[in-house]
């Protein structure tokens, strides 16, 4: 008599990363809001208290990115993203639970250092295996499910927030319970197998470099350093827009938290859909006008928020925001992995770019805001993409020469 076994069905690495990019995306963008208004009320802190907060945590991500390189490169993904996951949980309780701003700055550092475990793992596990336009695909529907995420966060936090400045972190507190959960489930069921089963005694061919690289043969295109350093102003701008825009919109606009909320939302919502439509086509994939032209845009609509007051255009200009932040961040992430086999090192690479920016950004408008002023503060973030121009420029000329 034959006996069968029952073999649980496994799960994808697909199945597994999709989802969790949506949740933790949520999770963080939700909290980057729901903070602004936790330590203004609960702290009492300033703009520039407010800045530096999200700096320290920016600062501690950038540094962790660097310094956990063996980690990285030792320790399965999948274990990588449960140990980050058990990380921000135990640093948005921290702050949640302490009575001034001197321990929130402690465990906001927990959570930066935290978050270098989830994201670069993630990001370099789902692209191993894929080049050219299989990477921009699966890496526009990735940035499909965490911008998605993204575009909800600000929308639940301004809502929540409204009359109960602590209710954000008690639910993000309760949805990072949940998600460690689901990527414990995940680890046990994940399928191991490779994604393309080669011939026996053949090995995997090493990625051909792209057809603009000028680097060194296997080290991928130079048009990832112009576009490195346009991540880098165009989350600084970001880590304006979404850090310290909020308390300009509430005193100086005079929004309520849902307004702003939906504020950020549209932007986020924008930002998706700017992603997701690149994932999709390649003419921009090694394409240099696209690239100084998104950086030229994204400083216009920056000084555009500087001078409008009104609901609607502020509304239109924070959406183009979004689209060139996407368009930004989709470069960084395209041209820093394309033709380069270690891929969890270049999205460390790319995260840290990020991180860079959003620490700049957040700082220095915090004080920026506090002690010169609302129009300073929208004229020196559209300079912040002044260094991207200037990088796109030479960057164009060394390639001529």
């Amino acid at each position: 008599m034959r006996q069968t076994s029952f073999r649980r069905p496994q799960l994808s690495k697909a199945a597994i990363i999709f989802p969790a990019s949506f949740w933790m995306a949520m999770i963080i963008n939700a909290i980057n809001l729901g903070l602004v208004f936790y330590a203004s009320n609960h702290f009492q802190a300033t703009p520039t208290q407010i800045g530096i907060l999200y700096g320290v945590y920016n600062l501690c991500y950038m540094l962790a990115c660097l310094l956990f390189k063996k980690v990285l490169q030792r320790v399965q993904p999948q274990s990588c993203v449960i140990i980050a996951t058990c990380g921000l949980l135990i640093g948005l309780v921290g702050i949640y639970l302490s009575p001034s701003l001197g321990p929130a700055f402690f465990f906001q550092a927990i959570c930066g250092l935290s978050t270098a475990l989830f994201w670069p793992p993630l990001m370099g596990w789902l692209t191993e295996g894929y080049e050219g336009s299989r990477l921009g695909r699966i890496t526009g529907l990735y940035n499909l499910c965490w911008s998605s995420g993204a575009i909800i966060g600000p929308l639940l936090a301004g809502h929540l927030g409204a009359g109960d400045s602590a209710r954000p972190l008690r639910y993000c507190i309760a949805a990072y319970a949940l998600l460690l959960a689901f990527l414990w489930f995940g680890n046990r069921r994940q399928d191991n197998a490779p994604s393309v089963k080669l011939p026996p005694g053949t090995r995997p061919a090493t990625p051909a470099a792209p057809p603009a690289t000028a680097a060194t043969p296997g080290h991928g295109t130079t048009m990832r350093y112009p576009c490195w350093l346009g991540g880098l102003c165009a989350w600084a701008t970001a880590g304006m827009v979404l850090n310290i825009y909020p308390i300009f919109a509430k005193t100086g606009l005079g929004l309520t938290e849902p307004a702003i909320g939906t504020l950020l939302f549209v932007r986020a919502l924008a930002m998706t859909s700017a992603m997701s439509m690149m994932g999709f086509v390649k003419h921009w994939h090694f394409n240099f006008t696209q690239l100084i032209g998104g950086h030229l845009l994204l400083a216009l609509a920056v000084l555009g928020l500087g001078i409008s007051k009104d609901m609607t255009i502020n509304m239109t200009l924070l959406a183009t925001c979004g689209i060139l932040a996407g368009h930004a961040y989709s470069n960084s992430m395209f041209h820093g992995v394309s033709g380069c086999p270690d891929r969890t090192f270049r999205m460390a690479i790319h995260e840290v770019v990020l991180a860079t920016g959003a620490v700049i950004g957040s700082v220095l408008s915090g004080q920026i805001y506090q002690h010169l002023g609302s129009a300073t503060l929208f004229v020196c973030t559209a300079l912040f993409m002044l260094p991207a121009i200037a990088g796109d420029i030479i960057w164009r000329r060394t390639q001529k020469h």
